[in-house]
């Protein structure tokens, strides 16, 4: 797993995943939406979303104070083969909507969530990896506030 093919395809796939959930964070919608292959797919919640465009029209429907942080840990690849691969990744979720921009640092702030990420990654023509599909599984979720 140390042959540098292997270490290759994990620091690329790993980029572009945290590419994806920095530009979230930012607010870049556009720049999210192109961590995807053209019929990319984002499992995201109860639906799922097909290509860059989805992605981008239900992204834009956000709250305007939604503040978010998503963070990446335990990057592993499953499995690869040629422009093609499959990772696992944890996901912590901090977020916070209070209706007014956010004063930082947020405060009473705990994980929003967590989350078991399995991710298929596809090298274009270009030898960029993008997602190919984005399967988030919550394994915890914060109760709301009473």
């Amino acid at each position: 797993m140390n042959n540098p093919e292997t270490l290759s395809l994990v620091i690329g796939g790993e980029q572009t995943v945290i590419r994806m959930y920095h530009a979230l964070d930012r607010r870049d919608y556009p720049g999210t939406s192109e961590c995807f292959m053209p019929d990319g797919i984002w499992d995201h919640g109860t639906h799922a979303l097909l290509g860059p465009e989805q992605i981008l029209a239900s992204l834009s429907k956000r709250s305007a104070t939604l503040f978010t942080r998503h963070y990446v840990s335990n990057f592993i690849v499953l499995e690869h083969g040629g422009s093609v691969a499959k990772v696992a990744f944890g996901l912590t979720v901090y977020r916070s909507d209070t209706g007014a921009a956010p004063t930082l640092p947020v405060d009473k702030v705990v994980p929003a969530l967590l989350a078991d990420v399995e991710c298929e990654l596809a090298c274009n023509d270009r030898g960029d990896w993008l997602i190919n599909r984005l399967a988030p599984r919550i394994t915890f979720a914060a109760r709301a506030a009473s």
